[in-house]
């Protein structure tokens, strides 16, 4: 969390502040609008993104070997053999 409250969470803040800045006033959200004609279709596009992130990592990160992996090297950087 400390990290997360360090790092990640101004990257986030930053990177919305610099597109509502960068975006024309009124055109917000306008890539997926433009292409279909329909406000609604932005919804699907982003429930599609996510969900297809969460199955890479539901199913592609095997939790155990990165705990595993983790401590491993923590032991490794404390100079503990194991």
């Amino acid at each position: 969390n400390v990290v997360f409250g360090l790092f990640q969470a101004p990257y986030y803040a930053f990177s919305q502040t610099m597109m509502a800045e960068l975006s024309p006033p009124g055109f917000d959200n306008m890539a997926i609008i433009d292409k279909t004609g329909n406000n609604w279709q932005g919804f699907p596009f982003l429930v599609a993104l996510c969900t297809s992130a969460s199955l890479v990592i539901w199913f592609g990160v095997d939790v155990t070997k990165g705990r595993r992996d983790a401590v491993r090297w923590a032991n490794a950087q404390r100079g503990h053999p194991r």
